[in-house]
């Protein structure tokens, strides 16, 4: 666990902390006007991210074909007495459940529709479509994690298939394995493949963001700087007995920047998913 302390007083932000180990760890700098840092992206229908020319690093990944990734679910959400809406992805980890981010279901009675077996965008003969409601959703209290049930299980096909999470003795932290991530809400899916980074080399490369154990990093400096990226979508990685959810896309920032792309780590999750779903991790 780490303990973090945040000053911000007369426009200045200092940040600190101090690891299980008694060990302080790296101290992001103080800025003294806000005004500048750069946001996480929001989505805009009217802006499509795309690759900046610019950037040698900007990439637009890959195209995604039909049933590559069958837990991939777009989430279409809806909020009761108000005409805001919102979209965003998590992963199918059960029949019943979606693991995604929790920061788009604080805001109040949200519901929809989860959207999975999507291939290619003008064929929807592999979809299938399931609403959700406010009862469903289970927001963590403090992390950026969520869990959505569904009003009725899947159909699995080979375009819709649950993936596996970490094993409750699985204490790897996956530090340079290819971590895959699928995007992009307009046009067609599109994937990414990047190097997973220690925490350390994280936390000491990105300017904005404090990375503590709950958190896993992708660097864009090994794989490049996926501008398709969509919120609440699965970090995946590959092992001898196959694929692994391992995190949840939760700080995007543009991509020509080329910061570490920041994932709640699903791993320290364990017994909140298991409480918040019907789950059951293997030993």
């Amino acid at each position: 666990m780490h303990w973090f302390t945040v000053l911000i007083t007369l426009g200045i932000v200092a940040v600190s902390a101090v690891g299980s180990d008694g060990q302080e760890l790296p101290v992001k700098s103080s800025v003294e006007n806000l005004s500048h840092i750069p946001r996480p992206l929001e989505h805009d229908a009217n802006k499509p991210n795309i690759a900046a020319a610019s950037d040698k690093l900007s990439t637009d990944g890959y195209v995604v074909f039909p049933g590559q990734f069958p837990h991939h679910a777009h989430l279409d959400v809806k909020f009761e007495e108000s005409v805001t809406t919102a979209q965003t992805s998590g992963s199918l980890i059960t029949p019943n459940y979606i693991l995604t981010r929790s920061n788009v279901f604080r805001i109040s009675n949200p519901y929809g529709v989860a959207v999975l077996g999507i291939g290619d965008a003008s064929d929807t003969t592999t979809q299938q479509r399931i609403n959700f409601t406010k009862s469903g959703v289970q927001v963590h209290p403090s992390y950026d994690i969520a869990t959505i049930r569904l009003e009725y299980s899947v159909a699995l096909t080979k375009y819709v298939q649950p993936i596996r999470l970490p094993r409750l003795s699985d204490s790897r932290k996956y530090e340079m394995m290819e971590g895959t991530n699928v995007g992009s809400f307009y046009g067609p899916r599109r994937y990414s493949r990047n190097q997973i980074m220690s925490n350390v080399d994280c936390h000491e490369q990105h300017p904005y963001a404090f990375i503590s154990s709950y958190d896993i990093c992708t660097n864009a400096f090994v794989g490049g700087s996926f501008c398709k990226m969509t919120y609440g979508s699965g970090l995946i990685v590959e092992d001898e007995k196959g694929r692994i959810l391992v995190g949840v896309t939760s700080s995007i920032y543009a991509c020509e920047l080329n910061y570490p792309t920041v994932y709640a780590r699903v791993a320290e999750h364990r017994d909140w998913i298991a409480t918040n779903s019907n789950y059951v991790f293997d030993v």
